[in-house]
């Protein structure tokens, strides 16, 4: 492994000598060109800012994209003064996150179903849970929230590398802070259950070049009525992160460096489930006892942009990302015999992509191809101890063009995503199997109908394959899912205070994977259950069969300028399908907001959260059925160095 990264390094640095190389001829005639790259069509977003990618950007989505494409910016994020990144991707329309299971740290899903792609500065993250749990929000710089499933440009739509994935809904591109200016500074904070962070900083911007480097520390004791052993919730994180660039008109490469530690407890649940007939043990804390100790993390990425002309722009990144995760299994109530139990589950990824994008003035074309390598020598929950090792190879080609000075935009895609099974996903054991490709293909418009209303639409094909926590009752492999996308949208920019818009969609899966009976293989005589619990890791394993689901919904948002400093952003998500089991998984409403004011230095925000009931759950952690959420953090940032705050909760459950 260590000679791949070696010789993948070499192969960027030999490319970026090259385009240095091009640099030294080009730089004068750049310095005259006008700068097409940044073309743009208008203020199509929800919160009325002018934050949207340049079009040469690898995460630029097209024009009928925008309206359900947020960012949240380094700004915001401060004043939702977040506990985890968990805590801002809350606050976006249709996502729902939920705390479960003993290895995957919370689970979240887009629209109800739908899983999603990471990507960190480059970085395809795989094992989502566990780096959002753990990333440092003091360093990010602006999370994109990417919620339309048929962008195709930024990554597979169907899973890879992870253990619990689905169908991708859309993806999350998460940027860290760069410098511009010669900075530094120490931010720290200590608040209820002995919870401290610190956050160390220094940066520099000088001629073409730029760094900077945080290193950052959390720890919190958990939750504890004098007995720690009750909740068992604490966690601590240290980390390093290094952000560099080289920028000129005519050539721009930046590199991104991160390493962490830490480790978490897992809440204890109650037992939902009698034990050999015995009722009288359900609604009592579960003498499990888990933790993931270490849970450690490296990535380096490397991007290189090469501006041939003022209409052609070559993109190229590479990237790799290691987990060595320890999950360590005991009891509260061990027997004098008993010891831990500690299971890796490592994973070692690479990526890599290059694209090309010829910007006309009112057409964009987009080329390109990505790689992604996925091992796990050990397997990951709830397979662990089941090796697996895949690729994906795809292509893509986007166009997008304008009409009528620019009031009419259409855009068309492909893609094609096929995996490479090193080791079978079903058994672990080598099989060096080509799975079947699967396409995508989109259709989408844009149409501004005056000076403050645009209207969007989207339609995509595509494919997904079954992911590994799911099983046939009879051992048979099913059919990949073939969903059918519609979604249009609204947006008014009416005022600066008043900013309402509103999107729908509606999904046809054909051989959607839904709940199914089975026997339980690891307790004799239980029959006919839904799903079944895997000893060795704990996590909840479904048998599922295939039916064709239908799923609509709607989100509808509303965003402003009260007064100068005043400002406020509210949501509502609504999602349902026709088939009974699906719907009863599903929480069906979902509320976020925020209001805020700051004046000069210091700022206060109030944020709330309401996720709405479920029918029906079957984890052994214990689903929280209805939540309401609201926090109140207010900040004085009067000394930049250390920043008074104050913070409160109320939870409903």
């Amino acid at each position: 492994m260590g000679g791949i990264c070696r010789r993948a390094l070499s192969f960027m640095l030999m490319l970026g000598v090259i385009f240095m190389y091009q640099t030294v001829f080009a730089e004068e005639k750049a310095k005259k060109q006008s700068q097409q790259n940044a073309y743009d069509l208008g203020e199509v977003t929800v919160t009325g800012k002018k934050l949207r990618e340049p079009v040469t950007s690898p995460y630029a989505v097209p024009e009928s994209s925008q309206l359900q494409t947020e960012v949240i910016t380094a700004e915001e994020i401060q004043a939702l003064h977040p506990a985890t990144l968990w805590d801002v991707f809350e606050q976006i329309p249709g996502m729902e996150v939920t705390f479960q299971g003993r290895q995957h740290l919370d689970f979240s899903n887009m629209r109800g179903t739908g899983s999603y792609g990471v990507i960190l500065d480059g970085v395809y993250v795989a094992q989502i849970d566990r780096i959002l749990a753990t990333f440092p929000t003091d360093t990010i710089e602006s999370v994109t929230f990417v919620r339309d499933a048929t962008a195709l440009l930024l990554g597979p739509l169907t899973n890879f590398g992870s253990g619990t994935g689905s169908s991708n809904q859309g993806f999350v591109v998460m940027k860290t802070k760069r410098a511009s200016k010669l900075e530094g500074g120490l931010v720290a904070s200590y608040g209820t259950f002995d919870t401290q962070k610190g956050h160390l900083y220094q940066g520099a911007k000088i001629g073409n070049f730029d760094y900077r480097l945080a290193a950052t520390y959390s720890t919190t004791d958990g939750k504890n009525d004098g007995d720690k052993d009750e909740w068992y919730n604490g966690s601590d994180n240290k980390s390093l992160l290094f952000r560099g660039g080289y920028t000129t008109l005519s050539f721009s490469a930046d590199v991104l460096g991160y390493a962490s530690r830490g480790m978490r407890e897992f809440q204890r649940g109650e037992i939902l489930i009698p034990k050999g007939g015995n009722w009288s043990s359900v609604g009592t804390l579960d003498n499990a006892k888990w933790k993931i100790d270490p849970i450690e993390s490296e990535m380096v990425a490397v991007n290189l942009s090469k501006p041939w002309n003022n209409t052609q722009t070559t993109t190229l990144q590479y990237a790799y990302n290691k987990y060595h995760v320890r999950s360590v299994t005991y009891s509260f109530k061990p027997k004098p015999t008993d010891r831990p139990k500690k299971t890796d589950q490592d994973s070692y990824n690479h990526s890599a992509g290059l694209r090309h994008v010829i910007n006309w003035k009112n057409n964009t074309l987009k080329l390109g191809g990505q790689f992604l390598s996925y091992r796990s020598p050990d397997g990951s929950a709830p397979s662990t101890g089941q090796g697996r090792y895949e690729r994906m190879y795809s292509l893509f080609a986007h166009d997008e063009h304008r009409l009528f000075n620019d009031k009419l935009t259409v855009d068309a895609g492909i893609r094609a995503d096929r995996k490479y099974y090193v080791n079978s996903p079903v058994t672990g054991m080598e099989s060096h199997e080509w799975a079947d490709p699967t396409y995508t293909y989109a259709l989408g418009a844009s149409y501004k109908l005056n000076s403050f209303l645009t209207l969007t639409g989207r339609y995509a094909y595509s494919e997904n394959s079954l992911a590994s926590y799911q099983v046939s009752a009879d051992g048979s492999r099913l059919p990949p899912e073939k969903r059918s996308r519609y979604e249009a949208g609204l947006l008014a920019n009416i005022h600066r205070s008043f900013n309402p818009w509103v999107t729908i969609y509606y999904y046809d899966t054909k051989d959607q994977k839904v709940s199914a009976k089975g026997d339980d293989p690891y307790t004799p005589g239980i029959q006919s259950v839904s799903f079944y619990i895997d000893p060795a890791t704990g996590e909840e394993v479904n048998y599922v069969g295939v039916d064709d689901v239908r799923t609509k919904g709607a989100e509808v948002g509303i965003s402003g300028e009260i007064l100068e400093g005043l400002t406020y952003r509210a949501q509502y998500s609504y999602v349902t399908t026709d088939n009974g089991t699906v719907n009863r998984s599903m929480s069906h409403h979902l509320v976020s907001g925020r209001l805020g004011y700051k004046y000069k230095n210091a700022f206060a925000n109030l944020s709330y959260r309401y996720v709405g009931p479920r029918t029906r759950s079957s984890s052994p952690a214990g689903v929280f059925y209805e939540i309401l959420k609201l926090e109140y953090p207010v900040l004085w940032t009067g000394m930049k160095s250390f920043p008074a705050e104050g913070r409160g909760d109320l939870c409903y459950v």
